[in-house]
């Protein structure tokens, strides 16, 4: 699961360079990812449509799914370029364990009741020192280069990251009652990805986005990266699973277990420049930060 994520994120950001707008790569992805669904609802014996009865009997919210998934997914198709693989897999990941948390803790959107414990808190705390770390907040030498990287605006950009990771959070939890409400994970998940897809297509239409010419260009690059076109494909399965494992697991525990992949295979893609990505070595302090973070998902998911 969290590979599929990483992978996503850099093929994504690919699109984006060819489409010229993230809101045009983040549309092509979600219609990739919706027609994969629909597909499956379909061999799956469900219908494409929801009832009425559903509509006017379950809380509202219910439908938001999709709303936060486009605002995530094109965050991060937004953040790979400008922060790197690492703190665009880092920074959601974060946002996401903290909400989790507190998804989990209150019950919210009908999810399963984890308490909050000390253990958990010890977790916690070591999550952030660990985050600090892997996205060089946290320095041990104060040198003038390194400061620069850490300007005001890179600050903002990772805010946007934490937010994007919030709402991924919420998204899984959302998604996991409407496939519940649907008896169908996979339904579920066909419905947000619609929801995310006509989201960002009439947000593309009405700020004049070049639609049009980005389709023809990602298209027309198929032929010869035919990759960049799997983006949605990846998100899919990554959000059904999601959605059919959050009720079994609880949304915190699904988070973690997507954690271990993601980080590892966002160093790899920093690393090494898979997917056409810039290379960015890993720092020792930065593989310290990563260690940290997996030891305090590892010490929340025992508690």
């Amino acid at each position: 699961m969290g590979a599929e994520i990483a992978s996503q994120s850099a093929i994504n950001s690919r699109l984006k360079s060819y489409t010229q707008s993230p809101y045009v790569a983040s549309t092509i992805s979600f219609l990739v990812g919706a027609v994969f669904l629909m597909v499956l609802t379909l061999i799956s014996g469900q219908s494409l449509g929801v009832s009425l009865l559903i509509i006017r009997t379950h809380p509202w919210w219910m439908w938001l799914g999709g709303v936060t998934a486009a605002f995530a997914l094109t965050s991060n198709v937004i953040l790979f370029p400008i922060l790197g693989s690492i703190q665009t897999s880092v920074l959601p990941i974060a946002g996401q364990l903290f909400m989790s948390l507190v998804i989990d803790q209150f019950g919210l959107f009908h999810a399963p009741v984890a308490h909050f414990t000390w253990l958990k808190f010890g977790g916690v705390i070591a999550l952030f020192i660990g985050m600090l770390l892997a996205t060089k907040m946290l320095r041990v030498h104060d040198k003038f280069e390194e400061k620069q990287r850490t300007s005001l605006s890179q600050v903002k950009w990772q805010f946007l990251g934490l937010m994007a990771g919030i709402l991924l959070a919420i998204q899984s939890a959302i998604n996991g009652y409407l496939g519940r409400v649907l008896q169908s994970p996979v339904h579920g998940t066909m419905i947000s990805f619609v929801i995310s897809f006509v989201l960002l297509l009439l947000l593309s239409l009405s700020i004049h986005q070049p639609l049009k010419q980005g389709v023809r260009r990602g298209v027309h690059v198929l032929r010869h990266e035919w990759w960049i076109g799997i983006g949605g494909l990846l998100g899919s399965s990554y959000v059904f699973l999601s959605a059919w494992l959050v009720p079994i697991l609880g949304t915190g525990r699904v988070i973690i277990i997507a954690l271990f992949g993601q980080l590892l295979f966002s160093a790899l893609i920093d690393q090494f420049g898979w997917l056409h990505a810039d290379k960015n070595s890993m720092t020792r302090l930065q593989f310290l930060g990563l260690v940290v973070m997996l030891a305090g998902t590892i010490i929340i998911n025992r508690s």
